[in-house]
């Protein structure tokens, strides 16, 4: 189970290390539902990028390696992908959007 500090110390190195332009918590964190067993589902929003998604997630998960002893699960859009899918009914994205809290937006 993480904790608000712990999720905020996520949040700062995430910020730090790539720089995001929004960071957005879902699954059973966002939805209260969570377990001990649970682990923590976050999408990273980034300007741009020509790296595969795994490459771009592989970069936040060295940057926490150790932080926070809890599953994680990361995902990495850029900007132009998540405008293709946030408006495609019932995609992944459309939902994370919806039903996900944003943790993190660059002002």
């Amino acid at each position: 189970m993480i904790l608000i500090k712990d999720l905020e110390k996520l949040k700062l190195k995430i910020v730090d290390s790539i720089h995001p332009e929004r960071i957005i918590l879902f699954g059973s964190y966002a939805k209260g539902t969570y377990s001990k067993d649970s682990d923590l589902d976050l999408l990273v929003v980034i300007k741009e990028s020509n790296e595969p998604r795994y490459k771009r997630a592989r970069k936040i998960r060295k940057s926490i390696w150790g932080l926070v002893n809890v599953p994680k699960d990361i995902l990495v859009y850029t900007e132009e992908e998540l405008d293709r899918w946030k408006d495609v009914p019932m995609s992944f994205v459309s939902n994370i959007i919806n039903e996900g809290k944003i943790i993190y937006e660059r002002k």
